[in-house]
Parts: structure tokens; C-alpha cells; sequence
């Protein structure tokens, strides 16, 4: 797990994989209902469900090893779930001055002082 995919990354393969399977889906149902009793047709059409069949389960398959990538980010911290926009960016920053304010004034001894 080198490197993780960025969220552009992630966004467009899960786009990718519903349109294949969507597509997929809807060649199947295409083949299903052609009406044909020649063999030569029949033949053709099976070919093509076979194809289209294993196509949709390799797109199924790609979800799921999507989500398995999600959550091995999400549990080993590298998944930003929350992100920060604009106003929680500042907030955390003036946490962080604040926090450091703090504890500057107490390794100058200005705020502890010792009971007498």
C-alpha cells in the first residue's frame, strides 16, 4: 500500500465501474429479448451474454476491490473522510496558535506561578 489513490482518483473510477456495470446490464437485457430461431443468431447472442455476463462480474469485482481499497485507507488514517473546507482550515489554525501561546506563557513560568 504504497501509494494511495487520490479522491479525483477514487471518484472516477467508482463513476467508471457504475457505468460498466449499468451498461453491461443493459446489453444483457438487449440480447435477452431479440426474438430469433435461427441457430447462427442464437449462437451469436449466447457468445454475447457470456461476454457481457463476465464483463458485469469483472465491474462487480472492481467495486469491491474499490471498497476494499476505502477501508484499508479509512482504518490506517489515510482516507480524508470529513476533508476541511475553508472556515475549518482557519479554525484548526487558530487552535494551533492558540495552543502554542499557551504553552509558551507556561514554559516562561508567566501563568503557573507556585503557591507561596
Amino acid at each position: 500500500m504504497d501509494s494511495q489513490p487520490t479522491s479525483k482518483a477514487l471518484h472516477y473510477r467508482i463513476n467508471t465501474n457504475i457505468s460498466q456495470l449499468l451498461q453491461r446490464f443493459e446489453n444483457i437485457m438487449a440480447t435477452a429479448t431479440v426474438e430469433s430461431t435461427s441457430h447462427t443468431s442464437t449462437a451469436v447472442e449466447t457468445y454475447q451474454l457470456d461476454v457481457e455476463s463476465t464483463a458485469l462480474v469483472r465491474a462487480a469485482e472492481d467495486i469491491l476491490s474499490l471498497t476494499r481499497t476505502m477501508k484499508e485507507a479509512w482504518l490506517f488514517g489515510k482516507l480524508n473522510t470529513l476533508g476541511e473546507d475553508e472556515s475549518d482550515v482557519k479554525r484548526r489554525e487558530e487552535l494551533e496558535r492558540d495552543a502554542d501561546a499557551i504553552q509558551k506563557a507556561i514554559e516562561e513560568g508567566g501563568l503557573l506561578k507556585p503557591a507561596k
